[in-house]
């Protein structure tokens, strides 16, 4: 399978497309490591990211039964629930290599940024172990929902019988809803407020205006949609998939 490598790559030198990017709107001088890495992070995690994430997932069983080695593997000594689960952790541990493939290379290209720009010395800019760790948090709360992206992924490959058509019917759905959710309205609710995909950025958002010196908590309502709208969706996700796949006659 060639697609997981693409998908590092892409990840990587979205490093390289970030930096020429930040470089063409700032003034010189102006650019500190912040505002590189968060362009950085930002880009992989609405683009790249929960893209290759779901092609994964929607190859990692259809691909098996596309292939008819599902039931060669569990012919072995292997039960379903074991099966599935070990074919998600691989996804969810994919998705963390897209994410270092990204992070790394970004470190690399950002140290050569200073920590505080020119305009920025009379404003209280916090020190770089206190970045990190702000980095560190909106790294975790981001792979939140890019797991909610990859369940989603995942209950596709379940139940189509070929990797094609998984992987054509995730991406469709996902663009679809990712395009659709922002003109949705029901009466006075905002859809989008209720779809994951919404807040592939909102950690990177909060890191950022938190280091550049502006009074920001995590502990805010968008966090809190965050985190209900993708652990709904990753519990919804992994119940059909289990329910489905469990229930499944191989022989069909």
């Amino acid at each position: 399978m060639r697609l997981p490598y693409l998908g590092v790559v892409c990840n990587a030198l979205m490093a390289l497309i970030a930096k020429q990017s930040v470089e063409s709107f700032s003034q010189p001088g102006e650019l500190t490591f912040s505002g590189y890495f968060s362009a950085s992070l930002n880009l992989t995690s609405t683009l790249t990211t929960p893209l290759f994430a779901t092609i994964f997932a929607a190859m990692l069983v259809a691909g098996e039964t596309s292939r008819g080695t599902l039931r060669t593997v569990l012919v072995r000594p292997l039960s379903r629930w074991d099966f599935l689960v070990a074919k998600f952790l691989v996804a969810v541990t994919y998705l963390i290599v897209l994410v270092a493939a990204n992070v790394l290379p970004a470190l690399l290209v950002g140290k050569n940024y200073p920590l505080q720009s020119a305009s920025d010395r009379n404003i209280e800019i916090p020190p770089a172990s206190e970045q990190a760790v702000i980095y560190l948090t909106a790294i975790g709360l981001a792979l939140i929902p890019q797991i909610a992206a990859l369940a989603f992924g995942f209950v596709i490959s379940v139940i189509a019988k070929n990797a094609g058509t998984a992987v054509g019917m995730a991406v469709g759905l996902l663009l679809s809803v990712q395009a659709a959710k922002e003109f949705v309205q029901i009466g006075e609710v905002e859809v989008r407020r209720y779809v994951f995909s919404s807040y592939f950025d909102e950690p990177f958002r909060i890191a950022s205006t938190k280091i550049s010196g502006v009074y920001e908590v995590w502990s805010q309502e968008r966090i809190y949609l965050l985190l209900a709208t993708s652990l709904a969706t990753i519990v919804i996700c992994l119940v059909i998939s289990f329910w489905t796949f469990l229930r499944r006659d191989l022989n069909g």
